[in-house]
Order: C-alpha cells, then structure tokens, then sequence
C-alpha cells in the first residue's frame, strides 16, 4: 500500500477511536431519571450534562471519517470490473454496504440526545405518578459500538480495492512479454545465422 494510503486509514480509525470514545463518554455521563426533579410548575428540570457535546463530537468524527474514506474509495456505480477480480469487488460491496448500515444506524443513536432538548418539559403523568423524558441506558453505548464498526468496515473496503488495484498494477502486461520473448529469440538465432554466412563464404574463396 502507498504512503497515501496508509495515512488516509490511520486518519480514519483515528477519528472512529475518538467517535467511539466519545460515544462511551456520552453513556456514562447522560442525564439519569433520578437526577431529573420536578418543578413547582409541574415542569421536568433537567442538570446540567455534557452528554449531548460528547455525542455530537461522536456523529461529527464518524460523519468526517465516512466522507474521508467515502472519497477515498469512490463510487462503486462508476467502477468497471475485472472479472479476475470480482470476488474482490463483491467483498467490497459488502463491507461498503455494511459500513453504510451501520453508520445509519449510530447517527441515529448517538443524536438521541437531540431528541431530549426537543422535548417539552412538561411532565407526563400515568398512574399517578410523574415521569419525565430520558435517554435509556446503553443508547450512546450502542451508538459508540456502531461507529467503531462502521469505521472498520469503510477501512476494509478501501483495503480491499486498494489491493486489487495494486495486484492490477503489479500484473505483467503480456505485451510485453512477447515483445522481450521475440526480442531473445531473435538475438539467439541471429548469431547462428551471421556464423552459417561467414562459413559459406570461407568456402567460396
């Protein structure tokens, strides 16, 4: 692989350790129900919690380091296949699919906290008892574990490609050969015929 190539993958997992980072950091510091009190107006009052930074910074490096690799690896629609290469191809398919699904997927996860400043303060009341709107556990946990893959799966498809291309590069070309394989048997037999001459005219003298 290039020098370009392995900095373009380490800029990656560096932003997806950071997006699951600070996915898991979000976990642990976001907002609980028992830290969520009710006003006197009947309104949830929620503390204070940086939550909600950590998961933006966690959407905001993952979505950086998709566009990064996204880039990278190109548009599948406009690649012209190999046949000697497909089953690299195919596997590229599948870890660009994979990658895209669960990239999706935690986005959605970690922008759940968005979800809860847009939620109204108003407190919901079901038998008798008051609730108040909150992330459940393992949300930003699970999010975290989704960009980790996400990112690691994008690296594999532009590792998969990346080596079909240098095998592609690193073929012979077979026009070439011929060229070099004509071109030494023409040296080989033309001596022998110079020699064959050289004879003949020794004769005739």
């Amino acid at each position: 692989m290039e020098k370009k190539g392995i900095i373009l993958c380490s800029v990656v997992v560096l932003l997806g350790i950071i997006s699951t980072g600070a996915g898991f950091a979000a976990e642990v510091t976001r907002v609980k129900a028992s830290q969520v009190k009710v006003d006197v107006l009947g309104e949830c009052s929620y503390p204070k919690s940086p939550a909600l930074g950590l998961s933006l910074i966690s959407a905001g490096t993952l979505l950086i380091g998709k566009i990064i690799i996204n880039t990278a690896a190109g548009c599948f629609c406009c690649r012209r296949t190999n046949p000697s290469h497909s089953s690299n191809h195919k596997k590229a398919l599948t870890f660009y699919i994979i990658s895209w699904i669960t990239f999706l997927i935690a986005i959605g996860l970690l922008l759940k906290d968005i979800a809860l400043n847009n939620q109204d303060d108003d407190v919901t009341t079901s038998d008798g008892r008051y609730y108040c709107y909150v992330i459940k556990p393992g949300v930003f946990a699970a999010g975290a574990v989704y960009a980790a893959l996400s990112s690691s799966f994008g690296v594999l498809c532009y590792l998969t490609l990346n080596s079909k291309q240098d095998d592609a590069s690193n073929a012979p070309n077979l026009n070439q050969v011929c060229i070099v394989m004509a071109q030494s048997q023409f040296a080989l037999e033309n001596p022998s015929f110079v020699h064959g001459y050289a004879n003949n005219k020794q004769q005739f003298s």
